[in-house]
């Protein structure tokens, strides 16, 4: 095992796939300490964004730390391009204190390191001693691009906005605060991970009005919740009343039942009647003035309500001081306008998270695909409100399926395979 310094960069619009990027090399590698964030103006001529950038400090085998790495970018989406072109997430082992490696797809240190200062300025806060293992030469000293980059400003850090400040918002990873010592010292002690803050995952609720839908989820054992709307009830063809009462009974948690009406008044009159079908139910209210005022009413009167139809954070804050239970910001009808509808959910946990005192919980709605409610949950929702048929995608990878057909295939050669058969004359046997 080695240290290994890897440099990360983005040229997306938003930091989140650098926040993706770092909460799953945590999760997978184990980040040791990071540097801040910076922003650099693109190299080569091909780019147009300017880039985030960043370094992380793991340990592992390069060989190994290099394809998990490749895995991460593809898991992230990236698509090769030009060499200096626009990429989500990019992410390159730079340097490690006294490893040389030539091997085909990998040398350590990067090869183009002393071109980039973009690399350079991160890694020098990981590691301010860092040194060539190849000269012994100092790479600090060895690199007269960065200060004529930072006296330029086409690189920078991105004011005083550490990656650790993620963590201390309660937003995506468990990130480490910047270490400041030399790594070319052998055997220093590296920190130990911070825990997350809070210790609750992501609720699940099931966005459907179909009953079997909502029997099969139940079974996995997965489900926190259900949301409907008039919508989904149409859908279903049966009795409204009936259906939210049923749903009540399939699943022991909070059932969005949705208000149809224009006005306050109406809007708490039918809120108070749903809520004394089941006290799972939550009254669901549009954001409009009007279902504001009720919000507010309802709230007085202690029926929880899940506030919907938010399209920016200004509505998410209105909705909480109302006092909403929930509040439902529509991330793929965002993305639909082409717009970034993760970023809404970024700007709302930050707003949140600014006031901890809010107990109104972040429900990501209009949820299209699985990355939807990854990057929801890279996010810091409390909840993710996920269609059927996007829920039962949770499940599946294509190594996954293939790791069990090879289990299942290499079985079949052990003698007595009866696993239940097996055991149960054991226990006999031994009277256990």
């Amino acid at each position: 095992m080695a240290p290994l310094v890897l440099g990360l960069g983005s040229s997306a619009q938003s930091r989140r796939w650098m926040d993706a990027a770092v909460a799953i090399l945590h999760a997978r590698i184990g980040v040791l300490s990071h540097s801040r964030l910076y922003r650099s103006a693109p190299a080569g001529g091909v780019a147009q964004q300017w880039f985030w950038n960043a370094a992380v400090l793991v340990e592992g085998e390069p060989q190994a730390v290099l394809e998990q790495v490749l895995q991460i970018e593809a898991d992230l989406g990236r698509k090769r391009g030009p060499r200096w072109g626009d990429r989500r997430v990019d992410i390159d082992l730079l340097w490690s204190p006294d490893l040389i490696v030539e091997e085909p797809g990998l040398s350590l240190p990067h090869p183009r390191l002393l071109e980039r200062d973009f690399a350079i300025a991160p890694l020098l806060e990981i590691a301010p001693g860092a040194r060539d293992p190849r000269t012994g030469q100092s790479i600090g000293a060895r690199a007269p691009c960065l200060p004529r980059a930072l006296a330029a400003g086409t690189l920078g850090p991105v004011g005083c906005d550490p990656l650790s400040l993620a963590l201390a918002q309660g937003r995506s990873a468990a990130y480490l605060r910047p270490r400041g010592a030399d790594l070319a010292q052998r055997g220093a002690r590296h920190p130990s991970p911070s825990p997350r803050r809070g210790s609750i995952p992501m609720k699940f609720f099931i966005d459907t009005a179909n009953l079997d839908e909502i029997r099969q989820a139940a079974r996995w054992g997965i489900i926190d919740g259900v949301t409907t709307n008039p919508s989904l009830i149409a859908k279903e063809g049966r009795d409204f009343v009936e259906t939210i009462a049923e749903i009540c009974t399939l699943v022991d948690g909070p059932v969005s039942a949705e208000v149809v009406a224009e006005d306050a008044e109406t809007m708490v009159k039918q809120g108070r009647l749903l809520a004394r079908i089941h006290d799972n139910v939550v009254v669901k209210v549009p954001l409009t003035k009007e279902g504001i005022v009720a919000t507010s009413q309802l709230s007085a009167l202690g029926i929880k309500t899940n506030v919907t139809l938010c399209f920016q954070p200004i509505q998410a804050l209105v909705a909480a001081k109302a006092g909403a239970t929930y509040i439902s910001p529509f991330v793929g009808r965002i993305d639909d306008v082409g717009r970034d509808g993760m970023m809404m959910i970024e700007d709302m946990v930050q707003v949140y998270s600014n006031y901890p005192d809010l107990e109104t919980e972040i429900l990501a709605a209009s949820i299209r695909h699985p990355q939807h409610v990854l990057q929801a949950a890279l996010a810091g929702a409390h909840v993710a409100t996920i269609p059927f048929n996007v829920l039962n995608k949770l499940f599946s990878h294509p190594l996954t399926d293939k790791g069990n057909a090879q289990f299942t295939a290499a079985w079949e050669g052990v003698p007595n395979s009866d696993i239940v058969g097996q055991v149960s004359a054991w226990l006999d046997k031994n009277e256990r």
